[in-house]
């Protein structure tokens, strides 16, 4: 799934566990589907960020793209 997608689901679980009519056993099934895309988001997000602080670094250096 894309980043997107994993947010759209959290969202949807959070929905269903706002609702307070589902049973133990879908809960549990829930979270630790929530807690696996809770992982990769920050997975994404942490790639981001590494990519954004290398660029970022290529600027201070002046060996950005625009250098091209």
């Amino acid at each position: 799934m894309s980043f997107s997608g994993d947010m759209e689901r959290l969202q949807e679980i959070v929905g269903e566990f706002e609702s307070n009519d589902i049973g133990m056993e879908e809960s549990l099934a829930l979270f630790e589907e929530g807690v696996k895309l809770i992982k990769s988001c920050r997975e994404y997000l942490d790639g981001a960020k590494r990519r954004v602080t290398m660029l970022s670094g290529d600027q201070e250096t002046g060996s950005g793209i625009a250098d091209g």
